[in-house]
Formats: structure tokens, sequence, C-alpha cells
């Protein structure tokens, strides 16, 4: 099982960012895990619009929604389908800025089958990042 952590940058006037972070797995033979890898941030009015999906991932894994602020020093520990959904919700919503395409995209990916949902971390993961965002947004934007 994949582990994902999300953690909270503050910014400029009680703002936060969002970092989600896909840990690697330990090797056979190593004594330390190797450093997290950045997969998504978010920040600003495409965080605003994408909270209640967020709130939702946070309390699938049984976190509240309330403890989300930016003194938040601690990591949130996601488990693979909240992260992978996550992962896909930050690539894909961190360039957009029309409210309606966010919504439909917010919507469009919390609706996802976990299967889904994998298909497309692994298209963005491996390979041809830029063409299945782009895809993403096409079919999910309208």
């Amino acid at each position: 099982m994949q582990e994902f952590q999300l953690r909270v940058t503050p910014t400029s006037n009680n703002d936060f960012a969002l970092d989600l972070y896909q840990c690697a797995y330990k090797k056979a033979g190593q004594k330390k895990r190797p450093a997290a890898k950045r997969v998504g941030r978010l920040k600003g009015k495409q965080l605003v619009q994408a909270r209640q999906a967020i709130y939702q991932y946070l309390k699938a894994n049984n976190y509240d929604p309330q403890t989300l602020g930016h003194k938040r020093q601690k990591p949130y520990l996601l488990d693979e389908q909240s992260g992978v959904s996550m992962a896909l919700l930050f690539q894909t919503l961190q360039p957009m800025s029309k409210p309606e395409r966010i919504t439909n995209i917010t919507d469009g990916i919390s609706a996802m089958s976990n299967e889904e949902a994998h298909y497309w971390f692994a298209k963005v993961s491996n390979g041809k990042k830029r063409p299945a965002l782009k895809a993403m947004r096409v079919l999910l934007g309208d």
C-alpha cells in the first residue's frame, strides 16, 4: 500500500498552501526510507474552490477537517486511494483560473472509481504528464 502525506505550508497573511508528497518504499537492505517526492501543490483560489473535496479526503482518513489551518505542523497521512485522487486534483487544478472548470474537474475527480483514478495517476506519473493532464482537463472541464 502506497502512502501519501499532505503537508501545510504557511504563506503570508495567515494563508497556506497544501503540498502532497508520495512516500517512497523502503527497499530491501536499506536502513532508511528515501525522502518523499512532492507530487503537487495547491494554493490560492484553486485551494479555496477544492476545499470540500479535500475535506472529504481528510474525513476518509479519519481526520477532522477543522484541523486544517496555517498553524498545522504535523502532516496528514493518507491512504493510497485518497492520495492518488488528491494528486490528480492538485496537478490538474494548479494552472487553472476559471471557477466553473475548477468545480467541474473537482467533481469529476471525486466521482472517479479507484481503478479510473489509478489509471490517470499512472498516465500522469509515468511518462507523458502534459498530454494526460490536458486530456483530463478537456474530459472533465466542461
